[in-house]
């Protein structure tokens, strides 16, 4: 065995290039919310510790002794700026567009709810046919089943335990479609032929795949997941006059 040798220790000491560095003035042109970072005062870098330990070191009483110190990119900053909310001056994480405060959640509640009533207000009205058959409606006023109900009984009661009665009321709600679970054989078989020989899924014959096809749509109705309602793209409007009627 070779006789272990141990790492020289050395510092970086180019003393011309490290006072150019130091004694460098960053220009940094900020906008209203911006401001230098505390943590790199403004340079962008930070002394980045690289330890290591070699695993014939005969010396283990430390188990990463070594470094490779280097500069890298703050963890807290761009370029060793900052950014500060605009609506509670609060600092914006690294990597985030906006504040996690209550005034941007409450700024973002608000867009949501003009873009969903635009949507909602653009929206193609249902037929009479597809509004009498369908399995369901959403609503972002329904405060239960993540706003899905079945029927206006549902949607009334949940108004009147949830609204006073001179808030303003939504016109429509949307219709919702039916979806069951289901499983595509082509797709089974493709997986679980990818690994095997080149063209393996072609040598299933058609009738192998229906065998497969209708084993799994029969699996899939005696699974016990249920139906799943999704919001459609048509609305419906909403009968107050029987709420007001019954009130």
């Amino acid at each position: 065995m070779s006789e272990f040798i141990k790492p020289k220790q050395v510092f970086v000491s180019d003393k011309e290039y490290i006072d150019r560095l130091l004694n460098a003035q960053l220009r940094k042109d900020l906008h209203d919310n911006e401001e230098i970072c505390s943590y790199c005062h403004g340079t962008g870098l930070v002394i980045q510790n690289n330890i290591y330990g070699l695993s014939d070191d005969p010396d283990k009483r430390v188990m990463f002794p070594y470094e490779h110190q280097a500069l890298s990119f703050c963890p807290y900053c761009y370029n060793g700026i900052v950014r500060r909310c605009k609506l509670c001056g609060g600092l914006i994480q690294k990597g985030y567009m906006r504040h996690n405060c209550s005034k941007q959640f409450e700024l973002d509640c608000k867009k949501k709810a003009e873009e969903e009533a635009k949507a909602l207000l653009d929206a193609p009205f249902a037929t009479p046919e597809m509004a009498k058959d369908c399995p369901g409606f959403y609503s972002d006023y329904f405060s239960d089943n993540e706003g899905y109900f079945m029927d206006w009984d549902e949607f009334f009661e949940d108004w009147s335990e949830n609204h006073e009665d001179d808030e303003p009321r939504p016109d429509f709600v949307w219709l919702a479609d039916a979806y069951s679970m289901s499983i595509d054989a082509a797709n089974v078989i493709e997986q679980a032929t990818e690994d095997l020989y080149e063209d393996a899924s072609a040598d299933i014959s058609d009738s192998a795949v229906k065998e497969l096809q209708d084993f799994l749509d029969s699996w899939c109705k005696r699974c016990g997941v249920s139906e799943t309602l999704i919001r459609s793209k048509y609305k419906v409007m909403i009968p107050w006059i029987a709420y007001d009627y019954r009130n």
